[in-house]
């Protein structure tokens, strides 16, 4: 019925959005005279407080050069370079830490690897993924100069749940340099990895005279605060587990009312760090036979999941795996980055512990994870990596850029 009436409607006048007078993108540059060495700190403020910012299609635009100690010998840029250039990103409003993004390397492998499809590799190109011996499109051989960028979007939930334009804030950029770029390259031999150049890519929103009213009318009205609520991605990494059957981790006690909402467990060796002979975005199943999540006493998924890799028996971590992108972002058909053939040589097992009792969200809450293998003992030297994902909010005073992050409203 809809349909029809719509179809019906031909003398309905046309409306063209002419709200913005201009949409530029500005750089910003670090503080100082910036250093990019090994574990150096660089801060990129914004202090202008009386702009409209778009923080969402922000990214971090990076210089630097690469240069093989033999150049008769394999050396090239690994998959998820730019990211692995960095330990810790962190994203400050009003002089209050809104995000911080703990090994960001290892978490924006696995948010894409479960977020993205091949539909956006091309995309993802200028953002070091999808490099490898043969596709190193970021890099010149012939002047050994890389360049690329990191959109915020990729790197932290806060910039991709967000849309909206953030105005009268303070806002900056904290990125501490890696303290060694081993994981930046892969190949036979050595390699001398510099950044030359970080610059913060920002675009200004302009509205027009009559939207630019609109929003000072309601803020004359007493409309100063705006919440902003967002997910935030928590890295956790437990060293190794125990060489035995089953293990439990104890990833932290919560006091507050963040929400946890999905878990994304990876399994990798211990040698895949730092190691120019393994990719340090790769995972393995390491034998496992069922993850279960506890929050408190209640258990995820409900039944086990009872999976074989060696017979091919992982269906339902596969689904798991897919079904997040339906339950994540509301999509209506799934399309993972990898196939069933492709996550037996990759997988990412993605608990969803979204639907919980309300009495959950109020109280302190244990977050376990407890595994098992279907063989006498885990595999050696095997290292775990747990990505939270929950819910958070901040809230911002436009009047005097004043910034109060909490819990869920």
């Amino acid at each position: 019925m809809a349909v029809t009436s719509e179809k019906l409607e031909v003398f309905e006048e046309p409306v063209f959005d002419n709200s913005l007078v201009s949409l530029h993108e500005h750089s910003y540059k670090p503080y100082g005279s910036p250093s990019y060495k090994n574990s150096d700190e660089i801060r990129i403020p914004v202090h202008f407080q009386d702009l409209i910012l778009d923080i969402n299609d922000s990214y971090i635009y990076i210089e630097g050069t690469f240069k093989p100690s033999d150049v008769t010998k394999s050396c090239y840029l690994a998959n998820n370079a730019l990211a692995f250039l960095f330990d810790e990103i962190r994203f400050e409003m009003g002089g209050e830490q809104a995000v911080v993004v703990r090994k960001p390397g290892i978490t924006t492998a696995m948010k894409l690897k479960v977020s993205y499809s091949r539909m956006h590799e091309r995309a993802l190109t200028t953002c070091g993924w999808g490099l490898s011996e043969s596709k190193q499109d970021i890099f010149d051989p012939t002047s050994h100069i890389f360049s690329g960028k990191l959109p915020l979007k990729y790197l932290m939930g806060f910039a991709e749940d967000y849309t909206k334009g953030i105005l009268n804030v303070k806002q900056e950029l904290i990125l501490i340099i890696a303290r060694s770029f081993q994981n930046c390259y892969m190949g036979e031999v050595d390699a001398q990895l510099e950044i030359t150049k970080i610059e913060w890519k920002i675009r200004h929103i302009m509205p027009d005279d009559r939207v630019k009213l609109k929003l000072l009318s309601r803020l004359n009205k007493g409309h100063k605060r705006i919440k902003i609520p967002y997910r935030k991605w928590e890295l956790y990494e437990l060293p190794t587990l125990r060489e035995t059957s089953s293990d439990v981790w104890a990833i932290k006690t919560t006091t507050s009312l963040e929400k946890p909402r999905y878990i994304i467990i990876g399994f990798q060796p211990i040698d895949y760090s730092d190691n120019k002979a393994k990719d340090a975005t790769k995972f393995i199943h390491a034998d496992i036979n069922s993850i279960r999540l506890y929050l408190n006493a209640t258990v995820y998924p409900y039944e086990r999941w009872n999976l074989d890799f060696s017979r091919k028996l992982y269906a339902a971590a596969y689904y798991a795996y897919e079904n997040f992108q339906s339950s994540y972002y509301g999509k209506e058909m799934n399309e993972p980055m990898m196939d069933f053939g492709e996550f037996l040589n990759d997988p990412l097992f993605v608990i969803d512990c979204s639907h919980q009792a309300d009495a959950m969200k109020s109280s302190t809450v244990d977050i376990k994870v407890e595994f098992d293998t279907r063989k006498n003992k885990f595999p050696e030297n095997t290292k775990v990596y747990a990505l939270i994902l929950h819910d958070t909010c901040l809230q911002y005073n436009t009047l005097d850029g004043t910034v109060q992050i909490g819990s869920v409203f």
